[in-house]
């Protein structure tokens, strides 16, 4: 183990690894999968899991530098995808909630590396890599619903990536808030009112703006009857209009 993954596992606590407490912290993976392939037995991965933590504050994981041979997947809390730019600015590709697998594509072989930031306090199963790709490999069941699942993952990002490209800062965010949602939802975190996982940089990071325009992109929001704010956790209002108005498309869900 390299001084990167080192300083990575220094952040988990609380390590479980009897076969009642993986079943426990797989139980968010089996739901959110049985969306897409009914109901699975995932007592097939527990050889496959290398430990289970608690990430105790924002940690990245860099996909080309370390943890190659580990996929991880949350049972609970949040993270995010990022790439960087040659200037150092950062995009945010994708969301995580729980039951996501936040490096999957990397199983079979994407062409789009992205590194991987867990928000504190995420519980995190680590799979061992090669273990847990030949268990799929060998479940087709499971193999079809992970398919199915990172198809509808793929679906959404391309709507939202759309939108970013052709729609002015308010309906971007719209876009961001409803696919945080979404996520959350599938998650298992189907509240009325959502607490934001991330931060106003990060979902400047996330639609393209700075954080600057995303707090009075918000107040835009709020003005306009969109959301709601009550402290630190929103509501939004009109879905079925700002949906039909976005075109929005839930692959989850829906």
């Amino acid at each position: 183990m390299n001084g990167s993954q080192s300083a990575f596992f220094r952040q988990e606590r609380d390590f479980r690894t009897t076969d009642a407490d993986i079943a426990t912290a797989i139980a968010n993976l089996a739901r959110r999968l049985a969306l897409f392939g009914g109901e699975l037995d995932l007592s097939v991965l527990h050889p496959a899991v290398d430990r289970i933590g608690v990430i105790q504050r924002d940690q990245p994981i860099w996909a080309d530098r370390n943890h190659n041979d580990r996929i991880f997947a949350l049972e609970s809390g949040f993270a995010f995808a990022f790439s960087l730019y040659p200037d150092g600015r950062r995009h945010i590709g994708d969301i995580f909630a729980p039951g996501a697998i936040c490096n999957w594509s990397s199983v079979w072989g994407g062409m789009l590396v992205e590194n991987v930031t867990f928000k504190a306090r995420s519980r995190v199963i680590v799979f061992d890599r090669e273990r847990l790709s030949d268990i799929v490999a060998d479940n087709r069941p499971l193999r079809e619903a992970i398919e199915r699942h990172e198809m509808a993952r793929c679906h959404r990002t391309q709507q939202r990536c759309r939108g970013l490209i052709s729609l002015p800062a308010t309906d971007r965010l719209a876009l961001a808030l409803l696919d945080i949602q979404d996520e959350l939802a599938t998650g298992g975190e189907a509240e009325e009112w959502i607490g934001l996982p991330l931060t106003l940089r990060e979902l400047g990071d996330f639609t393209g703006l700075t954080d600057v325009h995303v707090s009075r992109t918000l107040k835009k929001l709020q003005d306009t009857g969109f959301i709601e704010k009550r402290g630190k956790r929103l509501r939004l209002n009109a879905q079925p209009k700002m949906r039909a108005a976005l075109d929005y498309q839930q692959f989850y869900l829906g």
